[in-house]
């Protein structure tokens, strides 16, 4: 197992489409936030694991739940997202972080040992198996990985609004570093991160079907998709968030 690894899920209840969505009951009465850090949990790499959320009131049951799941978690700025999430992967200091988007429940500790593998191998400064769209989509099931040191400068050293809203434009952006990306699986081409109701239903009919809710593959899941083709279109917007800081971009420091 290599411990040499931490990974942040980033988790707010503050969602503008679906408020509340890391608690909303995703399948047998469990939050959508304690089933991804069940299945997060499954991966044969790493145990270091942290949830980053804001000091707002709203987010309470966030830490709350946290508790429950003896997982450490920290609370700091609500809009500064960087900040937050470098403050809580120096919970667990360690020289490598991922990154894990709270509304992905369906992540599997497949495509987290992936992942770190392909870090490993590759020999790079930064790897996804998505985030890179349209090229690199694999949607809810996206993870990131990079060095510590490299999130410090980013948290030290961007000074644009989209750059402290998200966690990595500053690094993927530095032209030192060496990237690299590539999916689990080729032909996955769909949406099931959770920022809508309807995501929610579809996420939750997903879990439903299941043979093993905390261990069932990405294969299992596509084969779902792809034996209801109707339910499950191939996805045409990706990363609308990440767009949206883009179009509102400025100086912030």
């Amino acid at each position: 197992m290599n411990q040499g690894v931490t990974i942040v899920i980033q988790a707010r209840m503050g969602s503008s489409r679906l408020p509340g969505k890391m608690m909303m009951p995703l399948y047998q009465e469990k939050s959508l936030l304690f089933w991804l850090i069940q299945r997060v949990r499954q991966n044969q790499s790493t145990q270091n694991i942290v949830v980053a959320t804001s000091e707002d009131i709203q987010d309470d049951p966030i830490a709350l739940e946290c508790n429950l799941l003896n997982i450490p978690c920290f609370r700091g700025s609500e809009w500064d997202v960087l900040s937050r999430f470098y403050h809580a992967a120096q919970l667990i200091p360690n020289p490598i972080v991922m990154r894990i988007c709270g509304d992905s429940p369906l992540i599997s500790g497949e495509i987290i040992d992936f992942a770190i593998a392909q870090f490993s191998d590759r020999k790079v400064d930064y790897f996804s198996n998505g985030n890179e769209p349209p090229q690199f989509a694999e949607d809810g099931f996206c993870v990131e990985l990079f060095y510590n040191k490299h999130l410090e400068e980013a948290f030290q050293q961007a000074e644009w609004l989209s750059e402290r809203e998200h966690v990595t434009p500053f690094i993927k952006k530095n032209e030192q570093l060496k990237k690299a990306w590539q999916q689990f699986r080729e032909n996955y081409r769909f949406k099931l991160s959770v920022d809508t109701p309807q995501d929610f239903e579809h996420v939750a009919w997903i879990f439903s079907k299941l043979q093993n809710p905390m261990t069932s593959s990405m294969d299992e899941v596509l084969s779902l998709l792809e034996n209801n083709p109707n339910l499950f279109p191939q996805s045409a917007k990706l990363n609308e968030g990440y767009q949206k800081s883009i179009s509102q971009d400025r100086k912030i420091k």
